[in-house]
């Protein structure tokens, strides 16, 4: 993924911030519209984003915190997707943190020096981008953050006009339950996977599951959220390490479904039986799970959807603020369980004629994913 070439320096980015303002005067360019913050709801409420398009011209941009796994990728053909459906936005630009928050703020703040109406934000660092942000509101740019979980700090018309994620919380809650009610009154031993240390994401997650597991004493959280990266590879080495010093445990659950699979050849590596899996879907989870069930009669599977499709619900509320149309779509989204190997309806879907990283959850097309990962 190509990032946003610098083109001026750090201090003169600084100055152009409160000078060179975009279509708008201020962040309270915002305060007639709305675009429904923190409202609650369904994917059965989500609508077209035809609606809200609008007709003046728009630049957009994705702001991604780090972009090197496919997750991210995918993330990024969804919003070019979403975008080519308004033909007024004259310019669609991405910008790669690479895991750097210094470099994520500089990229930021050469969006605002380059006048973007919506940039929407992958906020991996969390409040350390709390001054760009408001420096982009106040430029007049609608700041739309997604997918960092419910519980991310920050006000609507401050940091933000919205912020549109999955609920976090209550998709730890829908794994923990799973976990309970498929393991029964045995119970057992429980590891949450997380990604980058301290992120949101993660401890909101394993904080969703705990409210489930307080109530049933059958159940212990060995460890959670254990720090991956999102990396396969790394997934890999941890759960190898967890085998080692755990001799039971009886499910996994956690927050990358591709990177889950790095953890379940730790268990094939170890000739360790599979157990419960709860995590967010990928076409090479299913397709491991169609590969190992017969050897593993304990290794049963649900997933959540990878949610990639929330990167067009940012779109959609920040096209809204910029336009200055009132968009009653939920920002925030509880995610019904996607696959369930116990649910003949709902079977884990493998398709193997795409690449192991496609997710079957996301709003892109087969052909699309394909064309996405030639």
């Amino acid at each position: 993924m190509k990032t946003v070439s610098r083109i001026l320096s750090a201090a003169l980015l600084s100055g152009a911030v409160s000078v060179l303002g975009s279509s708008f005067a201020h962040a309270g360019s915002f305060d007639k519209v709305d675009v429904s913050p923190g409202k609650v709801g369904t994917v059965d409420e989500l609508q077209d984003i035809s609606k809200y398009c609008g007709t003046k011209p728009v630049k957009v941009a994705l702001s991604d915190g780090f972009g090197s796994n496919s997750w991210r990728k995918i993330t990024l053909a969804e919003f070019k997707d979403e975008a080519a459906k308004c033909k007024n936005i004259t310019e669609v630009r991405y910008t790669d943190g690479q895991g750097n928050p210094q470099k994520q703020i500089s990229d930021i703040q050469g969006l605002i020096a380059q006048k973007f109406d919506v940039i929407l934000v992958f906020p991996d660092s969390g409040e350390a981008l709390f001054r760009v942000m408001r420096q982009a509101m106040n430029a007049g740019i609608a700041v739309v953050p997604y997918s960092i979980g419910e519980t991310f700090p920050g006000k609507p018309g401050v940091e933000y006009v919205t912020l549109t994620t999955e609920s976090v919380r209550d998709e730890g809650r829908t794994q923990a339950q799973w976990i309970v009610d498929t393991l029964g009154a045995a119970g057992g031993n429980v590891i949450s996977l997380g990604g980058l240390p301290g992120n949101p994401l993660s401890i909101n997650l394993v904080e969703g599951a705990k409210e489930i597991f307080k109530d049933h004493p059958n159940i212990k959280l060995l460890e959670g959220p254990v720090d991956t990266n999102w990396d396969p590879a790394e997934t890999q080495r941890v759960m190898a390490s967890l085998l080692a010093k755990y001799p039971k445990i009886d499910a996994v659950m956690g927050d990358y479904g591709l990177g889950s699979v790095g953890a379940l050849r730790a268990f094939v590596a170890a000739s360790r039986p599979i157990p419960l899996w709860a995590v967010q879907d990928a076409n090479e989870l299913a397709c491991f799970w169609e590969d190992n069930k017969a050897a593993n009669p304990g290794f049963k599977l649900s997933t959540t959807s990878s949610r990639n499709w929330m990167v067009r619900l940012a779109l959609r509320k920040g096209m809204a603020a910029a336009q200055g149309i009132n968009n009653d779509e939920p920002s925030i989204i509880k995610l019904p369980l996607f696959e369930n190997s116990d649910d003949p309806g709902k079977q884990p879907k493998c398709n193997r004629e795409l690449p192991p990283d496609a997710l079957l959850s996301s709003q892109l097309t087969v052909d699309q994913l394909k064309q996405l990962f030639k």
